[in-house]
């Protein structure tokens, strides 16, 4: 469930970007989805919606350096089990300080920052526990409103971590899953869980649990080790079954998934930029996508990506574009996005060209990849306008072990196009429900396959 909610708000598939930020007292590391500090070392992107800035002008010099790489995450400093009073106005100070000082907009969309103060100030003194303070914290932080910024209790900053890293061990059955009014759509199965051994796939739904419907309070069907659950799984086009799993320590992996179409295209789904590593993974598929042969075409499908780390990103539109194809601007300083050389495939000669799908859970920095495919690499764009959620997140490592995700950055592309509020607009525009559709029969694919010269499947 944890990891399920990172991903919806990130790139964060977690909120989901790459972050970087530093603090007050003491030294706070950023890191960025974008993440980043005040000097910038990580960076993440991911969901929001405030009123858009007025934009530096097109003739601001870019900063020097290229993408900043991302540094660790900060070790987690252990939660006392009780925050003194001064330990919980310390912490309440510092995050009302950072948004003041950083934000990205500042008339704070709308929202009256220093009114906010004495009342939140009067929550902190009033707060008999730590999850009571936490409480007002995140609460504080999401008067922003704008789907990016947010405060991070330290306990579910160990599951962020986690996360990032690919390493997360969870006890369930090996499954991401979207909750939608039928069911749970199956996005991810991890390898070698309960759900893989059974036969379970993406695009599955799960229509009920022991019996009853299917609800969102279910999350990933994660539980105790060695209990057992029964659902009972939809497929597109097949009948409905039941399957009995039980429950064992799963390694949460997320991969790519690529796939070689008759008429030498090649389709490759990125499911989030948020795991670090995601940007090998993608250069792997590639590999292995050319090894059979030279491609004509390739569909990259962003769709219900929500984005996650610029090392991800830059890696990823390594492989298309060179140079700089846009910029990043905070308050006060302006920051290219410039793209070198990859370790991989070099796929910007496609014969048949690129197909980028994308719908409207696609945010954050997967907008940022399919725009500037779309605007530098001649990529035609099919499928639902996406999110309109572009800026980049700063990470903020507090004293007790907590995290502030500030939006600090906004972006836009070399022809000045910001895609805040508006998101990356389709070239072909085809609004349908991908998820009740399977591979052969989707819709969005199918013309992406056409588009490309690939014939039926």
């Amino acid at each position: 469930m944890v990891l399920r909610n990172v991903l919806l708000q990130l790139s964060a598939f977690v909120g989901v970007a790459t972050l970087t930020g530093c603090g007050s007292s003491l030294p706070l590391a950023a890191t960025a989805l974008p993440v980043a500090t005040d000097t910038p070392s990580a960076w993440v992107s991911v969901m929001a919606t405030p009123d858009a800035p007025t934009l530096p002008p097109t003739t601001a010099a870019p900063l020097p350096s290229p993408i900043p790489t991302p540094t660790p995450l900060p070790t987690r400093v252990p939660t006392p089990d009780v925050l003194t009073l001064d330990e919980r106005l310390q912490i309440f100070e510092e995050v009302w300080r950072i948004v003041h000082e950083k934000y990205l907009y500042t008339d704070f969309g709308g929202v009256d920052w220093e009114g906010l103060y004495p009342e939140y100030r009067a929550r902190v003194l009033r707060a008999q526990s730590r999850d009571e303070f936490y409480a007002a914290m995140i609460d504080m932080v999401a008067q922003l409103n704008d789907n990016h910024s947010r405060f991070v209790p330290p306990a579910a900053v160990e599951a962020e971590d986690a996360i990032a890293s690919g390493q997360e061990i969870r006890v369930g059955i090996g499954v991401i899953v979207q909750p939608k009014p039928d069911g749970g759509f199956v996005q991810q199965v991890f390898p070698e869980s309960p759900a893989a051994r059974a036969g379970i796939r993406p695009r599955d739904r799960i229509v009920a649990v022991n019996g009853r419907p299917y609800a969102p309070s279910d999350g990933d069907l994660q539980g105790e080790i060695g209990t057992s659950v029964r659902l009972t799984i939809a497929r597109p086009g097949a009948k409905l079954r039941d399957v009995l799993l039980t429950r064992q320590e799963v390694r949460a992996s997320i991969l790519p998934y690529h796939r070689r179409f008759p008429g030498d295209i090649g389709y490759i789904s990125v499911p989030t930029l948020w795991v670090h590593d995601m940007g090998e993974q993608v250069s792997g598929a590639l590999t292995d996508l050319v090894a059979s042969g030279p491609l004509r075409g390739l569909i990259i499908d962003l769709r219900s990506n929500r984005g996650g780390w610029g090392e991800v990103l830059s890696g990823v539109l390594s492989h298309f574009v060179r140079g700089q194809v846009g910029v990043f601007f905070g308050r006060d300083h302006v920051r290219p996005l410039v793209v070198n050389p990859p370790a991989g495939p070099d796929m910007r000669n496609l014969s048949a060209g690129l197909v980028v799908l994308v719908d409207e859970e696609t945010a954050s920095y997967a907008e940022v990849l399919a725009a500037v495919l779309q605007a530098e690499a001649g990529a035609i764009v099919v499928g639902a306008p996406s999110a309109g959620n572009t800026e980049t997140i700063y990470a903020h490592a507090l004293r007790d072990g907590s995290r502030l995700w500030l939006a600090q950055e906004g972006f836009r592309l070399r022809n000045g196009s910001d895609l805040e509020g508006r998101g990356v607009v389709p070239d072909v525009l085809l609004e349908v429900d991908w998820t009740r559709y399977s591979e052969d029969d989707d819709p969005q694919l199918l013309e992406a396959l056409r588009l490309l010269g690939g014939g039926p499947k």
